[in-house]
């Protein structure tokens, strides 16, 4: 079987490394040559944990990430609302973690072999019931069984291979992500809610700090800002433990992003099959992106090496991803609505009951995969 994957982030990467640990081969293929730079900082719920236990790398990821026991709510002014036990909650499927991203990249790039990653660019797919013909920017062409799309939420491939599915939406928030020296003390992860505008900060090592702050901007006013806006000022109505980490968001390397959501009705068009964000981007409000694309790439490679034929094994695992995936996406967009509620009804519902709403959103997640 040849099989191609489009993309080497951490979805395309999990994706070779399921397909090894399966004994299928791929070949990925990367058009940048700096795709494990940067990202800054995750959170891996249980689930996502649980999955790269699958993969092999949990006593890896233990070692280089930090441990999350509890998840801090706080109003604007950096008094608590709730304190929801994580430990408790996902004890019985694995412990959450943080981590930087580019410290899962490494992990996940060791099994990867110098000749398995080829950097080229996509231009074509010709795709039909029987294979997928792909074409290089550099001029080859290659025939292969698969093609796997896993090249990010502007998926060059889904562009290619699904001309008719929208494009990501707007979901109305732009944000910044860096990494800054934890001199704010910040031990689990933290986040301080204002009426437009939140700031987050999570450990990811014994000394750093990822912060993630996000602000409510017209569609229209997206383009009054970037990696380079100053974020003390937009920030000054919120006080509390994390606001010194704005004063060093001048010199860290921040990212800049729109959020965007992206719900596809199929995963899959003949010998074409999509994971990761280049499926089913959301925003981060359930901290699914990187769990998620661990969990497809597990799930697609155990059907294609089970499966009597590569049509079965991409239909089934379509039937198996759609409904987890569409459950993420409507708690992520219950959890943003809930954040634009007036202030005093969101404090409340947080305040009395934050950790029943949090069992509720992620209990489905810890069913098996």
């Amino acid at each position: 079987m040849r099989i191609l994957i489009v993309g080497a982030g951490i979805a395309g990467l999990a994706m070779h490394r399921a397909l090894s640990q399966r004994g299928l081969r791929a070949t990925i293929v990367e058009r940048s040559n700096f795709a494990g730079v940067g990202g800054a900082g995750l959170f891996l719920p249980g689930n996502a944990v649980r999955a790269l236990g699958d993969l092999g790398l949990l006593d890896a990821l233990m070692e280089h990430s930090h441990p999350i026991t509890h998840q801090r709510f706080c109003d604007e002014n950096g008094r608590p609302l709730n304190v929801v036990d994580t430990k408790g909650f996902w004890g019985d499927v694995a412990p959450c973690r943080s981590m930087k991203r580019s410290t899962l990249w490494d992990l996940l790039k060791l099994a990867v072999g110098p000749d398995d990653i080829e950097y080229r660019r996509v231009v074509d797919v010709r795709n039909d019931r029987e294979r997928c013909r792909v074409f290089f920017h550099d001029g080859g062409v290659g025939e292969y069984d698969l093609v796997i799309g896993a090249d990010g939420v502007r998926s060059s491939v889904r562009d290619i291979a699904f001309p008719d599915t929208p494009p990501p939406v707007y979901v109305g928030n732009v944000c910044w992500r860096f990494l800054v020296p934890n001199t704010c003390g910040i031990e689990d992860w933290t986040v301080m809610l204002a009426a437009n505008r939140s700031l987050l900060g999570k450990p990811v090592s014994p000394s750093e700090l990822y912060v993630y702050a996000d602000l409510t901007v017209d569609e229209m006013n997206v383009e009054c800002y970037s990696a380079m806006t100053s974020l003390e000022p937009l920030f000054e109505d919120i006080a509390g433990p994390l606001v010194p980490a704005l004063k060093l968001a001048a010199s860290a390397n921040v990212h800049f992003s729109e959020l965007v959501r992206l719900q596809m009705t199929a995963l899959h068009r003949d010998r074409v099959v999509l994971v990761g964000d280049a499926a089913h981007a959301s925003p981060p409000s359930m901290a699914q992106g990187a769990g998620m694309a661990l969990e497809d790439a597990i799930v697609l490679a155990r059907e294609l090496a089970t499966a009597d034929s590569i049509p079965t094994g991409l239909a089934r695992y379509e039937a198996l991803r759609k409904p987890r995936i569409a459950w993420v996406h409507r708690q992520g967009f219950a959890r943003d609505k809930m954040r634009r509620l007036p202030r005093v009804l969101r404090n409340a519902l947080l305040r009395f009951a934050g950790q029943r709403l949090y069992e509720r959103a992620y209990r489905p997640l810890k069913e098996p995969i």
